[in-house]
């Protein structure tokens, strides 16, 4: 006698691969979600990691902009360690006015039509000794843009102690890659024996970080009314400053991008101050991210 076989229906079937597809389409659209938030994340963290560094390289230059070493001595005050320079400091177009320590350019647009470097800054600070900058010493010496200007062996010996200007300069500019770069140059002035070329060192440009959306400086200045006169209680646009001796401090923005492209579905934007920006490549969906400092200038607060 013959057994009656029994099976799954057509509709049965139908139901099964339904459900089946849904499952498998829900467990690649959740692999798939992990995969990209895996890559936002990770984009992030490196952008993070270049942005801290980067902060702490300006912030620790930015510190000891106008410093003197002694400004109450024979030849230690503003008049006699910041002369006026030449023009042109470092290849920035700048000029740093005599008894000045810092000069700054802002276009909006970008200068030679390139947006990304809308602000040029070049600023200047006195040694506060010839181990400040000597081979021996680790400290200084893990600062990229003043590593290639180190005192000589007869320097750092000298006795009494040698008179010397640091000038730094500070961009954005692309590199071979098509890639902004934020780069740093600097210079070494012995102001004892400037006739020494060996005294007088000067860097290369020094790549800090890559891919630099924006470099937004303000500086800060005293209302000639104000009661506080060695305190900034307003930030301008290098545009907008008349008297660079009357600078105070700085507060500078700096809006790094991932390396990665598409890594946001969004139109990508950033906020400094209540003001929105546009990013240059929107299509690019990268994401960004702000840093921001403010120093008050150590020469300027005594």
């Amino acid at each position: 006698m013959m057994l009656k076989q029994k099976g799954f229906t057509l509709i049965e079937l139908m139901i099964t691969l339904l459900l089946s597809t849904l499952l498998i389409a829900a467990i690649g659209k959740m692999f798939i979600d992990s995969g990209n938030s895996f890559r936002k994340q990770q984009a992030l963290s490196y952008v993070v990691q270049d942005g801290r560094y980067v902060m702490e390289v300006l912030s620790k230059e930015f510190r000891r902009i106008g410093f003197l070493s002694n400004r109450y001595v024979i030849n230690g005050d503003a008049a006699t360690i910041f002369k006026e320079s030449n023009p042109d400091v470092l290849g920035s177009g700048l000029t740093i006015g005599n008894e000045a320590f810092i000069a700054g350019e802002f276009n909006a647009a970008g200068f030679s039509g390139y947006a990304f470097d809308s602000n040029h800054l070049v600023l200047r600070y006195q040694l506060e000794d010839n181990n400040d900058l000597g081979t021996a010493d680790p400290d200084y010496g893990a600062s990229p843009c003043t590593k290639d200007i180190h005192l000589t062996a007869a320097e750092v010996a000298a006795s009494p102690f040698q008179r010397h200007l640091v000038t730094l300069s500070f961009y954005v500019k692309k590199d071979a890659n098509q890639i902004p770069v934020l780069y740093c140059k600097a210079q070494r002035e012995n102001l004892d024996t400037p006739t020494v070329a060996i005294n007088n060192p000067v860097s290369n440009a020094i790549e800090l970080v890559s891919n630099v959306e924006k470099l937004l400086i303000l500086y800060g200045v005293n209302d000639p009314t104000s009661p506080y006169p060695k305190f900034a209680n307003q930030y301008l646009l290098a545009s907008q400053v008349t008297d660079w001796t009357q600078v105070k401090s700085i507060r500078f923005y700096l809006v790094l991008r991932s390396e990665d492209k598409h890594i946001t579905q969004k139109t990508p934007s950033y906020r400094i101050d209540g003001r929105d920006y546009t990013v240059d490549a929107a299509n690019d969906k990268r994401i960004y991210k702000v840093f921001s400092s403010t120093i008050s200038f150590r020469n300027q607060t005594i």
